[in-house]
């Protein structure tokens, strides 16, 4: 759950600019990691689904970028735990 909140987060706050994109057709001479995977994403707050495309390899970096932001929350989260239980 949190993943996919993260994830969500990550795209919403990416430029608009790489979604106004048309996506390119899927091509058999492509290969798999240049191919363009599309997804519906619903924002917090709105009832509007939006289609994002991405290729596997950008989909793969935003998946890991997603983690490690959450990794470093829990990491934060930890330490602010440590220090207040010290007091």
């Amino acid at each position: 759950m949190i993943r996919i909140l993260s994830l969500a987060a990550l795209l919403a706050a990416a430029p608009a600019v790489s979604y106004a994109a048309a996506p390119e057709k899927a091509s058999a001479d492509k290969p798999d990691a240049e191919k363009k995977i599309c997804k519906r994403e619903v924002a917090t707050g709105s009832i509007m689904s939006r289609r994002v495309c991405h290729t596997k390899a950008e989909w793969d970096q935003l998946a890991a970028q997603g983690k490690a932001d959450l990794d470093r929350t829990r990491d934060m989260e930890r330490s602010r735990s440590l220090v207040e239980g010290n007091r």
